[in-house]
């Protein structure tokens, strides 16, 4: 079965954020590059987080945490790379989501447009803002352009687009008072002759003009020897401006990577959709944040230590971010039976002005801009009507192979094999489970559980359970160990263990209870 029709796997998404940083290494390294035992310490945890196998969490856990440690070693701020964590965790947490609540009938890149959409830009969007808050950044000593929407592409009149990467350096430069030339070869002349320096303008005149975009150790060193040569020559710059300009630089790198690939993969219009998207929500939670930080001010000035002002803080952001999600989710709640009450009509412009005012124009705005966009989105009723026909097969216990090939043979009739790939296996396995042939129903429910994965969302809490425990009753370890890594990596409850440690003494429990347990009334 191919995976066309499916959520993008974890070993994908984790290499996306690698390839985005640009620290995953390259057929042709520079000696500016990746340490071999860097390099072969990604290729191990990128590879074992692809094969899902040995320890799905545990990889995970790794292959993020030496991306961190990387990253740490370009920008050696706490508070910077927690921002970073936190808003990388977000997103990982909310797409896990999806996956355990959400089965999908899409392709693999539509499906990746509908979380963008619908999950990921806002959810970029809160967590920046709470970072930012709770970590105090923007009151820090680091300098960023002051262009609002620096770090997302600008859409020229002639149809152009420049990318961050692009602006950032050019900010760079202005903020130096030098020519980009100057910039890169301090005191070029036409009677200079430097290789190195020579060998870094060039380099940064294509990332400039967006003809390449560099690995981040390649980028890094070049600002960074830059610097040093701007030193040499008389002009030094102030260590925090320096600083400033890295950390920009790194933020623009990730932008300017996912904005290229989205063109790439959905044209130039869904980028500027998105970019739009980013730039409205920002706009209306800004403004919120705004009158809370307003409101803080004479608080923070009244604390007379930095302990207590750091508590204090904490203790507001806290309470805040929670008032705001509960905002949320009450207009979510709110619009839902406006909509029940008046099916396929809009909310009067008198109601959502007084929504508005009641609950402010994020959580208004945002709810009803991604109603808008969820309509692209629905369901075809032949689809829905098989994924149900295939649930009632599977809860009657009459139901015969006879019965099971002929809705395969309609599920494939309507075209939706793919997307369907999981549920005739299970059928399968349900089938001769009921008979006590556990043997025979193992290698179905092996199929089901492997193509489910990533596409049958919360359908996956009886069938996970039901692998697992087929693999105990045929004394298959090695299955039974990955249904629960699958089954601890999407906080799905397995029975007898439920939210206990799995520890090898508990999962040896569990192994035994479900050899000898039966569970047909439960399906």
């Amino acid at each position: 079965m191919s995976k066309d029709y499916c959520f993008a796997t974890l070993g994908q998404l984790v290499k996306l954020a690698y390839d985005a940083f640009g620290v995953l290494p390259r057929k042709e390294a520079c000696a500016d590059d990746l340490d071999e035992s860097q390099k072969k310490a990604i290729q191990k945890q990128l590879s074992r987080l692809a094969k899902e196998e040995g320890g799905l969490l545990s990889n995970l856990g790794e292959a993020i945490k030496i991306l961190s440690y990387t990253l740490t070693a370009y920008i050696p701020s706490p508070e910077i790379m927690g921002a970073v964590g936190e808003t990388f965790n977000d997103l990982l947490e909310g797409y896990n989501g999806i996956l355990r609540e959400e089965g999908t009938y899409l392709s693999k890149l539509d499906t990746i447009r509908h979380f963008v959409s619908l999950r990921a830009v806002p959810l970029l969007v809160i967590s920046i803002q709470r970072s930012l808050l709770e970590s105090r950044l923007p009151y820090s000593a680091l300098k960023m352009p002051s262009e609002m929407f620096w770090y997302l592409p600008t859409f020229n009149e002639d149809g152009g687009v420049e990318m961050p990467l692009e602006k950032v350096m050019r900010w760079a430069y202005r903020e130096s008072n030098l020519s980009q030339t100057q910039f890169h070869y301090p005191g070029k002349s036409s009677h200079s002759e430097n290789f190195q320096c020579q060998q870094r303008l060039d380099s940064a005149t294509r990332w400039a003009q967006g003809r390449s975009l560099p690995a981040l150790p390649v980028l890094f060193k070049n600002f960074k020897d830059s610097f040093a040569a701007q030193a040499e020559h008389g002009q030094v710059l102030p260590e925090v401006m320096q600083i400033s300009v890295l950390v920009a630089l790194l933020v623009a790198r990730v932008s300017t990577y996912l904005s290229k690939r989205i063109t790439e993969i959905y044209g130039h219009q869904y980028l500027a959709d998105v970019c739009q998207q980013l730039t409205d929500y920002t706009l209306w939670i800004t403004e919120e944040v705004n009158e809370f930080k307003a409101e803080m001010e004479p608080v923070m000035l009244r604390q007379e230590t930095p302990e207590s002002a750091e508590f204090v803080w904490g203790n507001a952001c806290y309470s805040y971010w929670n008032f705001f999600g509960g905002k949320l989710a009450s207009v979510a709640d709110t619009v839902r039976r406006l909509q029940e009450a008046r099916p396929g009509m809009p909310l009067r412009h008198e109601v959502v002005a007084a929504l508005k005012s009641k609950y402010g124009l994020f959580a208004v705005g945002l709810n009803l801009d991604l109603l808008e966009r969820q309509s692209a989105f629905v369901i075809p009723d032949e689809f829905a009507g098989l994924l149900y026909r295939g649930f009632d097969l599977k809860k009657d216990p009459t139901t015969q192979m006879e019965q099971i090939d002929e809705y395969a043979s309609a599920v494939a009739a309507h075209g939706f094999g793919e997307q369907l790939c999981w549920m005739e296996p299970w059928l399968r396995g349900v089938c001769h489970y009921r008979r006590e042939e556990f043997e025979a129903a193992m290698p179905y429910l092996e199929q089901a559980f492997e193509n489910a994965k990533y596409r049958a969302g919360k359908s996956q809490y009886d069938l996970v359970n039901q692998y697992v425990e087929v693999a105990a009753k045929n004394d298959n370890r090695r299955a039974f160990k990955k249904g629960i890594e699958w089954a601890q990596y999407l906080d799905i409850k397995i029975r007898w263990l439920r939210d206990d440690e799995p520890t090898e003494e508990k999962l040896d429990y569990v192994y035994y209870m479900l050899k000898m347990a039966r569970y047909d009334h439960q399906m």
